[in-house]
């Protein structure tokens, strides 16, 4: 019959519970690597910690109020490192803009989780 999951509908916003959790962890399933590459770009933050600390907010044990924080968190972190000096890779000979854009796009993705984490 296949997996089979009871979800649970929080009577105060009509949303399932724990979809901000599954929203996040979706998108970390499929952006986490870019980000990681990202970031090791900057000696100062360790791309996998980085990663590591938003994941620890998945579990079933925190609530969505501290996945907020933690999103907030990682925003302003990325966004703190535009004005960081970056190690750069062999792909990126005279190109920050790019990596700042890849700083100004993942922030907004992680600003719009966490935007949309309050309002479930």
């Amino acid at each position: 019959m296949g997996n089979q999951q009871l979800v649970t509908i929080d009577p105060r916003t009509g949303v399932p519970r724990w979809t901000a959790h599954r929203l996040t962890r979706s998108f970390l399933e499929r952006h986490g690597s870019g980000l990681d590459d990202l970031l090791r770009r900057f000696p100062s933050v360790p791309g996998p910690a980085f990663r590591s600390a938003i994941e620890r907010c998945l579990t079933p044990s925190q609530t969505t109020p501290e996945l907020c924080i933690a999103l907030d968190e990682a925003v302003d972190t990325l966004l703190a490192l535009q004005s960081e000096p970056i190690r750069p890779l062999p792909t990126d000979a005279g190109k920050r803009l790019n990596v700042d854009t890849g700083l100004r796009w993942y922030a907004a993705r992680l600003r719009d989780l966490a935007q949309a984490a309050r309002h479930m």
